[in-house]
């Protein structure tokens, strides 16, 4: 049976990567004689319409393939998900971080990606995670994290810094372009308290500098910060990190960077399971997936859920 593909596009992401791995899956399907349809995003949110429109009207013998990065790939889940449609898709990684692949094992040479989704006979379950808050009405899907304090500062100037952010990364520079932000994140930082419940369990604290549900590993383009954390491991984790003086930041950061020996140290926490609670006593830049949510003080429940995904 020849499979015919809905190709949806983000042709800006990783500074252009998506428009040439665009151009090269074109030509390397015309080549096989494989069918398909492309469809460019063109604004922020696009995919999540593009793909519940596609998705609704799929046959047998036709699939979904997301050329993007994180922000991309997260779009479309959230237009899944929140359509509560069962359908797999496809995935070629082209953004600037790419740490959702990183946490899968996908390869980073997208032709070989490819070759086994042309392969594929069938799909894996993917998990990922859903985030609420109740009282302000707030909720979505997570593939990597959603972090609050200085992560969300960090998120936020790189975002404000899209020019110098599209340079490095056209270079192959992700892990600068995140680490570069930190030093005046840090300038500006605020610091909350937090209560946390995981699997019924409560634990507070106070002078925090980060806390965050993490998915797997990964962020900031393959900065590994939670080491203990692993893709489809059926939980999540809470990481918290605790206010410091900036020497200590980046003696913290070169453990990050090269032993994950971080984690034993007296600024860092880690909490895993399954049915995770996360409340900030003041307003708190956030994000998800690197992408800016509105700054607030979140309480946020989480619950994992999953997508199919051929590869």
């Amino acid at each position: 049976m020849t499979i015919r593909y809905h190709i949806i596009a983000n042709l800006h992401s990783g500074s252009g990567k998506g428009r040439k791995i665009a151009l090269d899956v074109h030509r390397i399907l015309d080549k096989q004689a494989i069918p398909f349809t492309f469809y460019q995003t063109e604004y922020r949110k696009h995919t999540i319409t593009l793909i519940q429109t596609i998705a609704r009207q799929l046959k047998q013998d036709e699939r979904i393939l997301i050329i993007g990065g994180d922000g991309t790939l997260h779009e479309a889940v959230t237009g899944l998900i929140q359509a509560n449609l069962k359908i797999p898709v496809a995935y070629l990684p082209a953004g600037t971080g790419n740490d959702f692949a990183r946490s899968i094992g996908m390869s980073s040479h997208y032709k070989t990606v490819l070759k086994a989704i042309l392969k594929a006979d069938h799909p894996t379950l993917i998990e990922c995670f859903i985030y609420r808050d109740e009282e302000k009405d707030v909720k979505g899907i997570g593939l990597n994290s959603l972090g609050m304090g200085f992560d969300g500062k960090i998120i936020q100037i790189l975002n404000d810094k899209h020019t110098k952010k599209t340079i490095l990364s056209a270079v192959g520079l992700e892990k600068l372009i995140y680490l570069k932000s930190i030093s005046s994140a840090f300038k500006d930082r605020k610091t909350f308290d937090i209560s946390v419940t995981v699997d019924g369990e409560t634990y507070t604290d106070s002078d925090i500098l980060i806390v965050g549900a993490m998915n797997h590993p990964y962020f900031g383009g393959g900065i590994k910060i939670d080491p203990e954390s692993q893709s489809n491991n059926h939980e999540l984790a809470v990481m918290m990190i605790k206010n410091m003086a900036f020497p200590e930041l980046v003696k913290l950061l070169t453990k990050v960077l090269t032993t994950g020996s971080h984690i034993h140290s007296e600024h860092f926490r880690r909490i895993s399971g399954k049915e995770i609670a996360i409340q900030v006593m003041a307003t708190a830049p956030t994000q998800v997936d690197g992408e800016s949510l509105a700054e607030d003080d979140y309480h946020f429940n989480f619950e994992l859920a999953s997508f199919l995904l051929w590869q």
